[in-house]
C-alpha cells in the first residue's frame, strides 16, 4: 500500500471559534471536507490567494468558504466564512 501524506491540520482562534459554532450537521460535512483538503491540499478546486501557491482559497461545502496556508507539511486554516441560506435576502429560482 502506497504511503499517502496527509497533512497536519491547524487553526488560527478564529478559524477555529467558527467552526465550533456549526451545527452538527454542517461540522460533519466540514470535518469530512477538511480530512479531503488534508490529503490533497493544492487540489483543482481550491485557488491560489496571493503571489504565492502555498496561501490559497477552497469552498469546503456549499455553505463554507476557507483560506488557508500550507507549509512543511501543515495545513494552517486561517479563515472561515460561513453562508446561511436563512438570511438571504433574494431567493433565486
Amino acid at each position: 500500500m502506497p504511503y499517502e501524506e496527509v497533512y497536519e491540520v491547524l487553526f488560527t482562534e478564529p478559524a477555529a471559534r467558527d467552526r465550533d459554532r456549526l451545527d452538527p450537521v454542517r461540522r460533519a460535512s466540514f470535518d469530512k471536507a477538511v480530512a479531503l483538503l488534508a490529503r490533497d491540499p493544492y487540489t483543482e478546486h481550491s485557488r491560489p490567494v496571493g503571489p504565492g501557491e502555498q496561501d490559497r482559497e477552497i469552498r469546503l461545502t456549499s455553505q463554507i468558504v476557507a483560506e488557508y496556508m500550507v507549509s512543511r507539511g501543515r495545513l494552517l486554516l486561517v479563515v472561515l466564512r460561513i453562508f446561511d441560506d436563512a438570511d438571504i435576502l433574494l431567493v433565486e429560482d
